[in-house]
């Protein structure tokens, strides 16, 4: 009897624990949009026969349900603005966490109409590689860009050609719900798109797109700017064709039409027009198409074409003013010229992905010309007592052929992944360039004329290069951890890349008595170079919806061959270089992420810096190469930290870069007396070490009153060391630079207001940027060297607007000032700059539009003689058809004619002061027609 009773007692125990098993099943997963970012507050039913259970995702976009007792069940995901998920599942008879990875839903293209929500909208939201802006937190008026939104998000810049920087970082990429947009360009769009269409609006750390497939992110990640439209704007219809005629010689023609559905895009563009700018006639053509599609499931490409035909002449003002440890340099020059171009490209790309494999190709080509002549007067003075008058003329054409593709495959393991992906470039240049240079030589204590060289040489240069990449990847999964979303690998990498390329250059001196040419064997060169760059590496990774690292070491072999190919002479530099790797992105709370890159890489001498040959096509600065240079090895670490409070919208942004490079490639230079007891310059190239960087930003922002108050309060924090060779004597300059700004606005639907004051130091001998710029075309180059100017800037600045049903007024008002001084504190042309503006625009009778706007400037301790010019320009037109998208329209710019195009650069010890002298009055008559229509609906984009 007790045997049956403990039997019967073991059999409704193991039931009962059956029952409690059964119960006890779970299903977890995420929810994303298409562009793959995470979706909070997303409804989530599991029904199972007659139960039906229910929850939300987290702010990481996670979801998880527990004590379902069917084995069959149904999954309804749903959120307004989205389309709904229904999936239907079952569990394996012993499954007990059914995982069902991640759930994409896509914007919903059928709205009966629109609902609006009165909360108060998060104004920013940070997550894992992503900072969200939400466009419901911030002023959008009719008319306004996506640029005009832009402007207004804490921690991102926008100037006027519409270049976006991010706390100090590039936007490279452009994407509309996730998808890539015609060029990808972020400047080609975001003043042409309606801020109206936008939902939200992503920065994105971008490791590519098959970083996106294999979940492998390593390197440090490019900026992408991904805007999500409100639901049904996913297609459209925008562009313009327009007709001007006016003064200064000015006619024009242009037609720019895109067609928008999703991944179908098409576009199609044409430019005519010719001006007068005083200097000489411009004229610009251009000519572009572009389609893209669905090829097949999973599968999308296209191609596109375009051709430009520019010319414009100049006149251009410059003065500049270089500090050096043997005096100070002055150079006042003027320059005339008419620079000719033209470019065909053509590109083809394809891409496919599904759950096994990723796939992406392209092909681009491109011919370019170029046709310049240019005439330039200099005078020195100071350390070097010359003038220079300078001619050249140069015609030249370059082609580029290049292809890649990338490959990746899940394997049968599906835990295990295998990625390729190699590339091949083909260019060349070829050009033919006369040179004339005449030299006059002063005495220095008298100022009479001692000598007065000519020179006059053609250089014929010819160019060709070839590039190889390969590199792949293996990937091998490890054993799940407790986080079922989360994954974990082992990664062995190689990548290589070689290049070969050849210059030749051939110098002939015409003889200035009997026009004989004669070539010029110690100033012609003819060189090959070979470069294997290779990269082996290993790296754990780990990546979840929470946490992402991987961490590693890499070896970087650099083989270096250049070889004369007149005397048979080779020279070998072998260098090897090592480094760990390390990416780490952590979502430390809702609303708080941390990420830490680093990465090391190669960068070898350009064939210029390595051909032991003199390069005069400067002759007061002669350009030597250093056959000997080894490969650059550039160290660069990067940290940052972002916090945003929910509930009041605040937020924190900072972050810290550190970079330091072995055997820098910098230049050498030395000042040498000639015959006439003048000096001459020749830069050398040498490698160095103990050049390093550290710098930090943050960026403050606090919405007040459903942000129709905000304060922001920015800055930067930065020092360098940068090694300096002058006349063979080696030295550190150190490099410091502080900046600070506070800024308050207010947005009302009929006024807004902001103000900004900053402040900021910069003492840095880094000029680099502006060596081989169009500053400074003749005369001695940049002298680098411990002496460099430090500048105290302050500015402050004030701007509104009034916002009514016909009327519109916008003014602003600034003060800048520059205080230039040396380390020994003497102070060197101070300038500034006082602006004023007001600018409005009135609706007469519905259809008619008056703009009108004025702006005065005071401008103070310029080198070159300035005006404080009026500005006034007005423009009347008249809207015709029911939506307004046709006009006629008369305008006058500048009818002062008071245009005074002056500016500043200081940098190093060195301070440009330069002017283009245009015509700037035109009075012109324009016929246009603008369309920007997205979802059926249309929309109105003032020009800027």
């Amino acid at each position: 009897m007790k045997k049956i009773c403990a039997f019967t007692l073991l059999f409704i125990c193991t039931g009962v624990f059956q029952l409690l098993a059964q119960h006890n099943r779970k299903v977890s997963g995420s929810v994303t949009d298409t562009a793959k970012t995470a979706i909070p507050n997303v409804k989530v039913m599991i029904i199972a026969d007659q139960d039906t259970l229910g929850t939300e995702t987290d702010d990481d976009g996670n979801f998880s349900i527990s004590k379902i007792s069917a084995a069959k069940f149904s999954v309804k995901v749903s959120i307004l603005g989205y389309q709904d998920f229904t999936a239907g599942y079952t569990f394996t008879e012993k499954e007990k966490h059914k995982r069902l990875g991640n759930i994409i839903i896509k914007m919903s293209s059928n709205m009966l109409k629109e609902v609006v929500i009165s909360a108060k909208p998060n104004p920013i939201r940070f997550m894992q590689d992503t900072i969200e802006y939400n466009a419901a937190a911030f002023q959008v008026n009719e008319g306004d860009n996506v640029a005009d939104l832009i402007k207004q998000f804490p921690g991102i810049e926008v100037d006027e050609d519409y270049n976006v920087k991010t706390m100090g970082k590039e936007m490279v990429k452009l994407r509309i719900n996730g998808k890539d947009f015609f060029t990808n360009n972020v400047k080609d769009f975001i003043g042409k798109l309606p801020a109206g269409m936008v939902s939200k609006i992503h920065v994105i750390d971008d490791f590519g797109d098959e970083a996106n497939f294999t979940g492998l992110k390593i390197g440090e990640p490019r900026k992408m700017l991904n805007i999500v439209t409100k639901p049904g704007m996913s297609r459209g219809v925008f562009g313009n064709l327009s007709a001007n005629a006016g003064t200064n010689e000015m006619i024009g023609s242009r037609s720019q039409m895109n067609l928008w559905k999703d991944n179908k895009q098409s576009s199609a563009n044409v430019n005519v027009s010719t001006l007068n700018n005083g200097a000489g006639i411009n004229k610009s053509t251009g000519i572009g198409l572009s389609h893209n599609d669905n090829l097949g499931k999973g599968t999308q490409g296209g191609f596109s074409y375009n051709f430009s035909n520019n010319s414009s002449a100049f006149i251009r003002e410059q003065v500049s003013e270089s500090l050096n440890p043997e005096g100070n340099f002055i150079n006042n020059s003027k320059s005339e010229g008419d620079n000719g171009a033209s470019r065909h490209a053509l590109n083809w790309n394809i891409n496919h992905s599904n759950n096994k494999v990723f796939l992406q190709g392209s092909v681009n080509s491109s011919y370019s010309r170029s046709d310049n002549q240019n005439m330039s007067l200099s005078n020195q003075s100071g350390l070097i007592r010359q003038d220079l008058q300078n001619s050249n003329r140069s015609t030249g054409s370059s082609p580029n052929l290049s292809t890649s593709l990338s490959f990746s495959k899940r394997l049968k393991n599906k835990k295990n992944g295998f990625s390729a992906n190699t590339s091949i470039s083909l260019s060349g240049s070829n050009s033919d360039q006369n040179i004339r240079t005449n030299t006059l030589y002063y005495d220095k204590n008298t100022g009479a004329l001692l000598k007065d060289s000519l020179l006059n040489r053609d250089l014929n240069s010819n160019s060709d290069r070839q590039n190889f990449n390969f590199g792949f990847n293996y990937s091998i999964g490890l054993k799940r951890p407790k986080d079922t979303l989360a994954r974990k690998s082992l990664n062995f990498s190689y990548s290589g890349s070689a290049s070969r390329s050849i210059s030749k250059v051939s110098t002939f001196v015409f003889d200035n008595t009997n026009s004989e040419v004669s070539f010029v064997d110690s100033l012609s060169t003819s060189f090959s170079n070979l470069s294997l760059n290779q990269s082996i590496g290993s790296n754990y990774n780990y990546n979840s919806n929470k946490t992402r690292y991987n961490f590693g070491f890499n070896a970087s072999p650099n083989i270096l061959t250049n070889r004369d190919l007149r005397l048979f002479k080779t020279t070998k530099n072998n260098t090897f270089n090592y480094s760990p790797s390390m990416n780490f992105s952590r979502t430390l709370k809702s609303g708080k992420t941390l990420s830490i890159n680093y990465q090391g890489s190669n960068i070898n001498p350009t064939i210029n810096q390595l051909q032991p040959v003199r390069n005069t096509q400067n002759l007061q600065n002669i350009v030597v190469g250093n056959p000997d240079l080894k490969a650059s090895f550039r160290h660069n670490m990067n940290a940052n930290f972002n916090y945003a409070h929910i509930k009041s919208g605040r937020s924190l942004q900072a972050g810290i870069n550190a970079s330091a490079t072995q055997r820098e490639i910098v230049d050498h230079v030395l000042l040498l007396p000639d015959t006439l007891n003048s000096l001459k310059q020749i830069t050398r190239y040498e490698n160095v070490n103990g050049n390093y960087q550290l710098s930090g930003n943050y960026n403050l922002y606090i919405p007040i009153k459903k942000s129709k108050y905000s304060i922001g309060y920015s800055g930067s924090l930065g020092f360098s060391n940068r090694a300096i060779i002058f006349n063979n004597q080696k030295a550190f300059g150190k490099g410091f630079n502080f900046s600070q700004q506070l800024n308050g606005t207010i947005s009302l639907k009929k006024i807004s207001l902001n103000t900004i004051a900053s402040y900021s130091i910069t003492n840095n001998n880094n000029m680099s940027s502006m060596r081989f710029s169009e500053y400074q075309p003749i005369g001695i180059g940049q002298i680098s060297a411990p002496t460099f100017f430090r500048t105290t800037n302050f500015s402050t600045s004030m701007s509104g607007s009034l916002r009514l049903k016909k009327l519109t007024l916008v003014t602003s008002l600034s003060y800048n000032t520059n205080h230039n001084n040396t380390t020994a504190e003497e102070s060197i042309r101070d300038i500034s700059t006082i602006n004023m503006s007001l600018s409005g625009h009135l609706t007469i009778m519905k259809s008619c539009l008056v703009n009108l706007s004025a702006a005065k400037s005071n401008n103070y301790g310029y080198a070159l003689a300035n005006s404080n010019p009026l500005l006034i320009n007005a423009s009347l037109s008249k809207s015709f058809l029911k939506n307004k998208s046709l006009s006629l329209a008369i305008s006058g710019n500048d009818l002062l004619g008071q245009g005074n195009n002056i500016s500043r650069i200081v940098a190093g010890n060195t301070i440009i002061d330069s002017r283009d002298r245009q015509q700037t009055r035109v009075i012109s008559m324009s016929l246009g027609y603008n369309l920007s229509r997205f979802g059926g609906r249309n929309f109105r984009v003032d020009a800027d």
